[in-house]
């Protein structure tokens, strides 16, 4: 296994829970991706439709607050269920449920360089880079060879290098680089709006919410990625505040648009420009924010659009680069919201009464390790998931059936700016939408790479940019890397290449689990549910 993910974290315990010995490869110190480095506000609406893995982490959260401070007690109510947590707990839950399983071994601060692969005729040989290709599939994708092992480089002892050889692989990054460097095809950008028959493919304008495009929407592809931010925490308690720092880089200009929102009297508070949910302790997890349908504003937030779009496909020093660049960014708006003299005194006032919280993030100076990486690679796999596999079936009205279905994505279609907003088009940016639909069965196949055999995808899997952006949630990569766990099992006691697994076993192995594989609900829910 390839990154500890919330997605990587689920494949290990379900690949061990089933049996087989497995080693947990990450980058970094930290175990739980982006919910341990700032997301914990749950991306789930029907909390029916994910189970598995990801209901024992939310069970888990629960248990932790009501154990530690009371069941009626103020945090055990703040995290609401075990939805809402802290990203010290995020982090200490998934390191237990690695812990408690016998089989897993987890090696950090190792990154994955290199693959070997074994042809047709048996005989090993170093990969060769997956191509990258946009646009409609070709007709032929190339000659199928089966990934045998992977080398990483101990980031702790640069140049010592380590081979791992498995009968499986699972690529958990957020990147998809192992798939890459195993040879895997991949898109990266967006597709046009004739690809696949996308009404919300290519550039767009379309107020959050709505599923209208509005005039300038041309339907183009490019090479463009939604915005990423970082998901910090922030207190107002004096006792346990680090104050917000004036960034080396900072630059007034990439907030013109904000002040200018802030000018006119539109942004008047703190929340005006960024969302603040409440998590136990009385710490804030922050978000960037849309511009609101019936107010157009915040122009801009905390997302950077554009100056991502290389990320995918970068190497380890300038993707570092770009992150230092968010960061910076994003530091600098909470800075400038507090000390510039053309931020009126009141919202500096209320500026200034929050910070970083000392007890979090306490290895990188209270700021996070892990930026919101919302889109990489994508992988060319056996099933492209698009836009047209939201729409209900035309017959019955019900959410369209999968054959081999494993999971069930059940957010909105879900995508933050891809360009810098533009003052010719207000109220909107570029690329951002947000539409509903009904929970939709994800079908094995977006798993499984073309080309390359011994390897599934579960956070980088198969899909068009905007067929991606109700997969990309936490929650639903926990239960796909758990489906990936479990077809590896299944895989291996059978005997036989992944693309050749019994998926009505995989299907029965996640249903005994607790997990889910079809949801069907009203398309318009009673409140709660």
């Amino acid at each position: 296994m390839v990154a500890a993910t919330p997605g990587g974290v689920a494949a290990a315990v379900a690949a061990a829970r089933g049996g087989a010995s497995v080693i947990l490869l990450e980058e970094t110190a930290h175990v739980g991706g982006i919910v341990s480095g700032g997301l914990t506000n749950t991306d789930i609406r029907k909390k029916g439709a994910v189970g598995g893995l990801f209901a024992e982490f939310v069970r888990r959260v629960r248990e932790h607050y009501e154990k530690t401070y009371g069941a009626d007690s103020p945090q055990s109510k703040a995290c609401q269920g075990g939805h809402m947590f802290e990203p010290k707990v995020a982090e200490k839950i998934f390191r237990e449920m690695l812990a408690g399983e016998k089989n897993i071994r987890l090696i950090e601060r190792h990154r994955v360089v290199r693959a070997r692969v074994a042809g047709a005729d048996g005989a090993e040989r170093d990969a060769v880079l997956g191509r990258r290709i946009d646009g409609p599939p070709p007709k032929d994708f190339g000659p199928t060879a089966r990934l045998v092992a992977v080398s990483a480089e101990d980031l702790g002892a640069p140049g010592k290098m380590t081979e791992f050889r498995a009968r499986v692989f699972i690529d958990a990054t957020y990147e998809g680089d192992t798939a890459a460097l195993a040879g895997a095809p991949y898109r990266v950008g967006r597709e046009s709006r004739e690809t696949f028959g996308e009404p919300h493919a290519g550039n767009i304008y379309v107020r959050f919410g709505d599923r209208h495009p509005l005039p300038g929407s041309t339907g183009e592809a490019d090479g463009g990625i939604q915005a990423f931010c970082f998901r910090f925490h922030m207190t107002k308690d004096p006792a346990n505040r680090v104050p917000v720092e004036k960034p080396r880089g900072y630059n007034r200009d990439d907030y013109r648009h904000l002040l200018a929102d802030i000018a006119a009297e539109k942004v008047m508070r703190l929340r005006d420009a960024i969302q603040l949910y409440p998590m136990p302790n009385g710490n804030f997890e922050v978000n960037s924010d849309h511009p609101h349908p019936h107010t157009g504003v915040p122009s801009e937030s905390l997302d950077l659009a554009e100056e991502n779009w290389g990320w995918p496909e970068a190497g380890p020093e300038e993707r570092a680069r770009i992150s230092r660049r968010y960061w910076e960014h994003n530091e600098g708006l909470i800075w400038m919201l507090q000390h510039d003299e053309a931020v009126p005194e009141s919202l500096r006032a209320e500026a200034l009464q929050w910070g970083f919280p000392k007890n979090e993030f306490t290895d990188n100076r209270h700021r996070p390790h892990h930026i919101y990486v919302r889109q990489g690679r994508r992988i060319w796999g056996e099933y492209t998931f698009t836009e047209r596999d939201t729409d209900p079936e035309p017959a019955t009205g019900l959410p369209r059936r999968q054959p081999d279905g494993i999971a069930v994505a059940e957010y909105a279609i879900d995508c933050h700016g891809v360009t810098k907003f533009d003052p010719g088009h207000p109220g909107v940016r570029e690329g951002y939408f947000y539409i509903d639909f009904q929970p939709t069965q994800l079908p094995y196949r977006i798993l499984v790479p073309k080309c390359v055999d011994g390897l599934l995808v579960p956070v980088a899997c198969s899909a068009s940019h905007v067929g991606y952006q109700p997969i990309r949630m936490e929650p639903v990569f926990m239960a796909l890397g758990e489906a990936a766990g479990i077809a590896a099992n299944a895989a291996i006691d059978a005997g036989v290449e992944l693309r050749a697994v019994s998926v009505p076993d995989v299907q029965r192995e996640i249903l005994r689990r607790g997990g889910v594989i079809l949801y069907e609900c009203r398309a318009v829910e009673p409140e709660g549910l």
